[in-house]
């Protein structure tokens, strides 16, 4: 039955990549012809070809656009970004832990194993005479799934390699290059359409086409793929047990939640400040061992949430996963955990991290993760306390702006002239002592941030703006943490008091006179310039408001602007040749020649009969009629003949 259901979707992914096929080289016909009428007009009757420009010049970029996706059809399909492959000498535990639950499933086992940078695992095998013969097997594994427990990794194990038990990877793969196909057509007709020179093209009519195949293409295929991946849970239940298999599903959410947002907050902003960890999943260790974070990753793990899910996801939801597999009965495993450690050579997981890293592009200095936390933590301090200081200059620009000068902009009120050392700070020619401050608070937020709620804006960047005065002073240092980015410690300050006064400053006036008071206990000039550098390491990065990477394009998009380029030159040669080509047939043609009579078919004649006409009356002239004028011009009985084979020529 299993193997009959194999080749039934073997069959189907067929018929669906078929259909795309055909759909494509319908509508590729249809245009074809389209211009070939053009064109054939263009020479017959050039006067007629009016909106030759159009024909010709509209169906390029569209056709190009679609033959250019119908091509990454037939494209080899590529690694997950990241991976590389791993020896078995530098793993030979995975090599064995792998072959040995291939056995258990009764499949071949994969002939490459591959590394990833994600906290995901799959499997690929390449397609062969459109899925019917028998490739090459690849097992990807994210490096921080190292981290599962040892029957959870094998729970995982199992479901990928359930996958070749049910023949999924054959025609899976099929299916799956037709869907990117696809994506990849949709995405270049999309800007194809978009872009300047289509506006009155095809792309427009070609997405719609290939759209509608792509809906019905992705929601039967994808049917089929989620029932695939139930098939692998229950696989991998029959091996390491139901309970097994949903904590590892539950699990694997965590860690990939937790790992997206290491990379996101922590390891590609201090990179773009300059600064990496020499150990990558060693720093992501690390913030999985706070104890808050794994808090947080158990109440994930115990309720896991999916967000933003799509209905062209290509699994079940993980909710439904969960409940079929734990309603299964307990079973004890049928696999061994042994004590062999997975990997006895770090240089796979190293040569991931550079792979990682490289993604982002630019030179950066590797760090102890110590170093590297020190680092990250004053940097996401200097954030937030530059943007205070810009907020404070453009509010009073009387002189570059310090802490002092955001306190006392925050203790004024309408009408008060301020704080005896805000007067000390503005002692500048021309200044006036007793302006007018009405407002200056709210000017102060509408400049610092647009947020719902500016309040809790301004009490974060004031004290970033404190603790980073005090860091500069050598009163404290920044220490960081992975729930909140960063934490002043301070050892005249054991219980945390400047932070509530901090709060209370950004909140109200007369927190504002308790902070300065504080600080004063603790030894800060508040009029001394702030410290805007990374004073961790040797070499200064500097302010990071000003040292934000630029926004790249995607290579996907940086790709197709490239090749709509060359499709553009194209066009405009092809526009060129077609209209030096019209403007010829216009020159060739003899305006005078007459056009030949439509053809009238001659109606059978009867037997003749005579005919009986009124009679003529003619005018009277004693009546005042005119007489008519005689006709100079003699009428010529037109005979019933057809017009010659060859024309006469009028000039003789």
């Amino acid at each position: 039955m299993g193997t009959l259901l194999g080749w039934a979707r073997g069959l189907l992914a067929v018929g669906l990549l078929a259909g795309f096929y055909v759909v494509a080289l319908a509508l590729l016909a249809a245009d074809t012809a389209l211009v070939a009428v053009v064109l054939w007009t263009m020479a017959e009757a050039p006067a007629r070809a009016g909106n030759w420009s159009l024909a010709v010049g509209g169906s390029i970029p569209a056709v190009a656009a679609l033959v250019y996706g119908v091509a990454t059809v037939s494209r080899v399909e590529t690694r997950p970004p990241g991976a590389v492959l791993v020896r078995r000498a530098e793993a030979p535990g995975l090599w064995r832990l792998v072959e040995e639950l291939a056995g258990h499933l009764r499949t071949r086992p994969p002939g490459r194993v591959c590394l990833t940078p994600d906290a995901n695992a799959s499997v690929s095998e390449e397609a062969r005479l459109l899925g019917f013969a028998v490739g090459r097997r690849t097992l990807y594994l994210g490096v921080p799934l190292l981290r599962l427990e040892p029957l959870e990794l094998r729970a995982v194990l199992c479901h990928e390699l359930g996958h070749y038990a049910g023949r999924h990877t054959r025609f899976g793969a099929l299916t799956h290059r037709g869907a990117a196909s696809l994506r990849s057509t949709l995405f270049r007709l999309r800007m194809t359409a978009r872009s300047d020179g289509a506006r009155l093209g095809y792309a427009w009519l070609f997405q719609a086409v290939i759209g509608a195949y792509a809906w019905l293409y992705l929601r039967v295929s994808l049917a089929v793929r989620r029932r695939q991946e139930l098939e692998a849970d229950a696989e991998a239940v029959a091996l390491a047990g139901p309970a097994a298999t949903a904590g590892a599903l539950r699990s694997v959410h965590a860690l990939g939640t937790a790992w997206a947002g290491f990379v996101s907050r922590f390891l590609r902003p201090v990179q773009g400040v300059g600064f990496v960890p020499e150990d990558v999943y060693e720093a992501f260790g690390a913030m999985l061992d706070d104890p808050l974070v794994r808090e947080r990753t158990a109440a994930l793990r115990a309720h896991p949430v999916e967000t933003a899910r799509s209905p062209l996801d290509s699994h079940p939801p993980l909710a439904r996963r969960l409940a079929l597999i734990e309603s299964r009965p307990a079973a004890e495993p049928r696999v061994t955990v042994g004590e062999e450690p997975l990997l006895t050579d770090r240089a796979p997981v190293l040569r991931v991290q550079r792979r990682l890293l490289a993604e982002a592009g630019g030179p950066a200095t590797a760090l102890p993760t110590a170093v590297w936390a020190e680092v990250a933590a004053e940097a996401f301090a200097i954030e937030p306390a530059s943007l205070l200081l810009d907020a404070a200059g453009g509010t009073e620009p009387s002189a570059p702006p310090t802490l002092a000068t955001v306190l006392g902009l925050l203790e004024h009120d309408a009408g008060d002239p301020g704080s005896p050392d805000d007067r000390a700070h503005r002692t500048h020619p021309g200044d006036r002592t007793h302006r007018d401050h009405a407002g200056v608070r709210a000017e102060l937020l509408r400049r610092l941030t647009d947020a719902a709620d500016p309040e809790a804006q301004l009490a974060e960047a004031l004290y970033a703006l404190t603790g980073q005065a005090l860091a500069g002073a050598g009163r404290a240092r920044w220490v960081l943490s992975w729930t909140r980015g960063y934490v002043l410690e301070c050892p005249r300050d054991p219980d945390g008091r400047l932070e509530a006064l901090v709060t209370d400053a950004a909140r109200d006036r007369a927190g504002v006179r308790a902070l300065r008071g504080e600080l004063t206990r603790l030894g800060l000039d508040v009029g001394a310039p702030v410290v805007l550098a990374l004073r961790t390491v040797a070499a200064p990065a500097g302010r990071t408001t000003t040292r934000r990477p630029a926004r790249r394009a995607p290579d996907l998009v940086v790709e197709e602007l490239r090749r709509q380029r060359r499709v553009a030159r194209v066009t405009v040669g092809a526009l060129a040749v077609t209209a030096m080509v019209w403007v010829a047939a216009l020159i060739g043609a003899d305006p005078y020649r007459p056009s030949p009579p439509p053809y009238r078919p001659v109606p059978p004649q009867g037997p003749l009969q005579p005919t009986v006409s009124a009679p003529v009356r003619l005018p009277d002239p004693g009546l005042g009629e005119p007489l008519p004028w005689p006709s100079l011009t003699a009428r010529l009985p037109v005979p019933s003949v057809s017009p010659p084979i060859v024309p006469l020529d009028p000039d003789g």
